[in-house]
């Protein structure tokens, strides 16, 4: 068969078609590069348009920091009156503030007028009346806050926590002794004593301040025996005792605490700084730290310092924040019960938060509050240490790494003290979880139950426990022997105010709840006198008439 032979002229369109494909080739790639140039031409406009607006905001700011600072003085003189000028501004606005904040607290509970009170008045209502007797009386005259930090929450918390209050040297009674024996130094007022907690052996460290001695030559003398009676008993020199709670991560040493115990001494009243297991630099003797629903301890300690007293001796339980929420639990508990000791008169509640619920505090508040309650941790580890069991050491764990106070609750609520709200108060480790530890801290489900006469302060600028308190107001006001007081500044634990006589005492000013406290305390006092003597004329005039009628 003959072989094909193709030829390329033969096949016309072929050709063709080969050229068409080849201008079409051509064309793609130039439509490709005019593509490319017309892409750079864009992207050098936009560079061109970033750098002149960049150029003209440059621009425009030097051209106001110029003029701005054209505006400065240029002479120390001008420098002298601007910053005269703006003290003068500041200055006008803090007192404008500082008036806009002064008022008479507000008054919740059941107390009825002076016009109202007979000889069947609550007892509430008799302490009330003297509280609002004169113009002058603390819950009538107003509450002028000092500049700067009395009108400011923050500020005011901050100085109650840091401010050093009274100075106070601590030593043992064994020390104060040999000093005295030895003539080299005369006794102090503040000495500290250890108690030991008889549920688990935890050891709960007392700071005592003791009222200066009305002789002065036989001060020393005085003093060594009122410590004694305070150590051994019985407590015959003085018949009232204040014992005062201290809040979270604090301990008896803070300055809020030291200048209502020298406000209480002053009165002539023994002051005792409670200071929770593992704090005041007492070692903890147990593996189980403080918690703000274990009432164990205070329970414990009131019942050593009750064994003291003699019959008329009157015990006075003050707390602050954490404090204030176990002192209004304790006191609830032991009212369900009817087993509160009868030498406990009264209470007083500052800052109470009512319900401990720590995933509700504000993530800031939270992480510092958290950092705290680590460094508690850290400073107690010798004693933590010794739990070897896989579980506690993964609490501890979890607690370390979490973040917040509502994570540290949550991973140590397992391995936490508690008791049981009703007698005999049973001694038991452990919730199932924090939401249980909550539930059980929070004292607005005890409150009800209060049988003595209590006061709780609150403030509305307190960042920390305001809301949460105020929410639950009326489980307080519906018990008859609870008196809520709201100011309308003091902070969380602060109450700084210009001194109501006018005189000067710097920006810090003095603590208008430190007189709150003692004043509804001597109230109370003079209250329950009253009625005692009243009570005996009475029983005598009967007994006087029964004779006479025989």
């Amino acid at each position: 068969m003959p072989k094909e032979h193709h030829d390329t002229n033969n096949h016309p369109h072929s050709l063709a078609d080969a050229h068409l494909i080849d201008d079409n080739e051509q064309k793609r790639k130039d439509r490709h590069q005019h593509q490319d140039i017309s892409d750079n031409a864009v992207i050098e406009h936009d560079d061109h348009d970033k750098r002149r607006w960049s150029s003209r905001i440059s621009n425009e700011l030097v051209r106001r920091r110029s003029s701005v600072t054209d505006q400065f003085p240029d002479t120390p003189h001008g420098w002298a009156a601007l910053l005269s000028l703006l003290g003068c501004v500041t200055v006008v606005y803090e007192i404008a503030l500082q008036r806009r904040l002064t008022g008479p607290p507000t008054v919740y509970g059941q107390v009825g007028t002076k016009a109202d009170s007979t000889s069947d008045s609550s007892l509430l209502s008799d302490i009330h009346s003297k509280l609002t007797a004169s113009p002058d009386s603390i819950l009538r005259r107003t509450i002028r806050p000092s500049l700067l930090i009395g009108t400011r929450g923050l500020l005011s918390s901050v100085a109650a926590y840091l401010a050093r209050g009274p100075d106070a040297m601590l030593w043992s009674l064994s020390g104060v002794s040999n000093m005295h024996l030895n003539g080299s130094q005369l006794p102090s007022r503040s000495f500290r004593q250890v108690l030991t907690m008889t549920q688990d052996g935890a050891q709960i460290a007392l700071d005592w301040e003791l009222p200066e001695p009305e002789s002065a030559p036989d001060r020393a003398d005085a003093l060594l025996n009122l410590q004694r009676q305070v150590m051994h008993g019985p407590i015959t020199a003085c018949n009232i005792v204040v014992l005062i709670l201290h809040g979270i991560n604090n301990d008896a040493s803070f300055g809020y605490i030291r200048s209502l115990m020298r406000a209480c001494t002053d009165r002539g009243w023994l002051a005792c700084g409670f200071n929770f297991r593992g704090c005041g630099r007492q070692p903890l003797a147990t593996p189980r730290n403080y918690t703000g629903a274990y009432t164990g301890d205070l329970r414990n300690v009131v019942w050593q310092i009750a064994a003291k007293l003699p019959v008329n001796g009157k015990l006075f339980i003050v707390g602050h924040s954490l404090g204030a929420n176990l002192v209004t639990k304790y006191l609830g508990e032991e009212g369900l019960s009817g087993t509160l000791p009868s030498c406990v008169a009264g209470g007083v509640s500052l800052g109470n938060p009512m319900s401990i619920r720590s995933d509700r505090i504000g993530p800031f508040m939270s992480c510092v509050m958290a950092l705290g309650a680590k460094k508690g941790l850290l400073d107690n580890w010798s004693s933590f240490r010794h739990m070897h069991d896989s579980y506690s050491r993964t609490s501890f764990r979890k607690a370390f790494l979490a973040p917040t106070l509502a994570g540290v609750d949550e991973a140590l609520a397992p391995i936490s003290p508690r008791n049981e709200p009703e007698y005999p108060f049973a001694y038991k480790i452990g919730y199932e979880n924090a939401e249980a530890y909550w539930n059980d801290a929070s004292s607005f489900v005890q409150s009800p139950h209060i049988p003595v006469p209590t006061m709780l302060l609150l403030a509305a600028d307190d960042f920390l426990v305001f809301h949460s308190s105020r929410a639950r107001l009326q489980f307080c006001v519906n018990n008859p022997n609870v008196l809520v007081v709201e100011t309308k500044c003091g902070g969380h634990l602060g109450w700084q105010e210009s001194p109501p006589d006018g005189s000067a005492n710097g920006m810090l000013g003095t603590s208008w709840a430190d007189v709150a406290t003692t004043d509804f305390i001597a109230a109370v006092v003079e209250t329950i006198n009253e009625r005692e003597t009243h009570s005996t004329v009475s029983r005598t005039g009967a007994q006087a008439l029964i004779r006479s009628r025989l």
